[in-house]
């Protein structure tokens, strides 16, 4: 019988392979780039396989298997099919050593190194909990359901056994493909047909209004692909404007002027923009509080109005984040500013 046991160790040990019965921790590690993963809700729980390496970067096969990794990655779907591999470091690499380490090779899969928390999450494959671990480089491949196969082997074999591992788990490594983008062409102009420009925008969650990301504007376009993975954490987006800067910029005593002869009925305001401009306290109404605050802002005895500089009609709205081109026109209110120039 024992040597019924010893046979069966030899055969496993010969192919590399070791399947262990029990499921990995959870871990969140940042990579080398900034870039948060956590492996259940980012990996598994979506279905997706995960390869992990074990390496340092001064260990000669690590580097010797680094580019043949590279390819076997690219072969997988490069991170965006059921398959994602991850380099951690065993040693004291930090950030800056592994983007050295994978500039050197041209790697592109995600590397973690000390800073990034490699040192706590590499323990359990060290220590032999999901299948015997030789040395740099290791390989392990964990599975949907958290099992975890131990890949090993000499060099002509290590990145057969890990590829093999990988297709065990029933990865496919087919892309799905992409759903056309939500597009969105904001228009954002004051009443005198002038673009505003360094608007800040954010897409905020409509439940959880704390929850919020500052979006950079491409050629005046927010173009969404995917807003779970682009905006995680918000399923109900609503996109809100601001402007903060420029307060006395464009602002003269012809302002006061045209709200004094508006007050008197001289000549009426009536564009919904220029309405909201002149009231400068933001008490709803214009009246002679109005030129009051204006002229404190323009002589430099407030530093601010009393509300922001700049509203916009809207001022935030939801986003329907459906496949297709929007185009969103929004009005601008410069605050004070009744005449453009």
């Amino acid at each position: 019988m024992m040597k019924t046991v010893i046979l069966l160790l030899s055969i496993f040990g010969f192919s590399g392979v070791l399947v262990s019965q029990n499921t990995v921790p959870d871990f969140t590690v940042t990579d080398s780039d900034g870039i948060e993963h956590t492996l259940y809700r980012d990996y598994l729980d979506k279905g997706i396989t995960v390869g992990i390496k074990l390496f340092f970067v001064n260990c000669p096969p690590c580097n010797f298997d680094a580019p043949k990794i590279q390819t076997l990655y690219e072969e997988w779907g490069a991170g965006q099919a059921d398959v994602q591999i991850f380099e951690l470091t065993i040693s004291s690499d930090n950030d800056a050593a592994v983007n050295g380490y994978k500039a050197m090779h041209g790697l592109t899969f995600p590397s973690v190194s000390t800073e990034g928390g490699a040192s706590q999450t590499v323990q359990p494959y060290i220590n032999g909990d999901f299948g015997a671990f030789f040395g740099t480089p290791g390989y392990f491949v964990i599975a949907p359901d958290g099992t975890a196969t131990a890949t090993g082997g000499g060099t002509s074999s290590r990145i057969p056994n890990f590829d093999a591992g990988i297709n065990a788990t029933g990865a496919t490594g087919i892309v799905p493909p992409q759903p056309d983008p939500a597009i969105f062409n904001l228009s954002i102009e004051d009443s005198f047909g002038a673009v505003v420009e360094d608007v800040e925008i954010q897409l905020i969650s409509a439940s959880n209004p704390s929850l919020s990301y500052d979006i950079d504007l491409d050629n005046q376009q927010i173009v969404i692909q995917d807003l779970n993975q682009q905006f995680p954490g918000i399923d109900d987006p609503i996109l809100r404007l601001s402007k903060s800067d420029d307060i006395r910029g464009k602002l003269t005593p012809l302002d006061i002027l045209l709200i004094r002869k508006h007050i008197l009925g001289l000549i009426p305001l009536e564009d919904e923009a220029l309405l909201l401009a002149a009231d400068t306290n933001g008490d709803g109404s214009i009246n002679p509080l109005d030129m009051l605050v204006l002229q404190k802002v323009i002589l430099g005895l407030f530093s601010e109005f009393p509300i922001p500089s700049h509203r916009f009609t809207p001022n935030e709205f939801p986003l329907q984040v459906t496949p297709g081109l929007q185009n969103i026109e929004i009005k601008a209110s410069k605050t004070g500013d009744l005449n453009g120039f």
